[in-house]
């Protein structure tokens, strides 16, 4: 069966010069210059960004109301401080 379906793919192939026109489309799709790592690079910081940023939407307090912290950070526990820092 397998052989069967390569054959057509051959086939299909050698008619349409898809395979060509496949490499040539993904060459540009996908750089191979080094330079082009950098945008890759921005891009994902970009949507870790975007990411985080919606995540602490969720639990951010913005109030300047005084507390009391009883956090993780050893040093500050027990300092007054606001309750959007808490």
């Amino acid at each position: 069966m397998t052989t069967m379906m390569e054959r057509s793919f051959k086939y299909l192939d050698e008619r349409l010069g898809s395979a060509s026109l496949a490499r040539t489309a993904l060459r540009k799709v996908f750089p191979d210059h080094w330079s082009f790592l950098l945008g890759e690079i921005a891009l994902f910081a970009l949507v870790v960004l975007i990411f985080t940023g919606t995540f602490l939407t969720f639990f951010y307090n913005p109030s300047v109301q005084e507390v009391v912290y009883n956090g993780p950070y050893e040093p500050l526990r027990g300092a007054h401080v606001s309750a959007a820092y808490n």
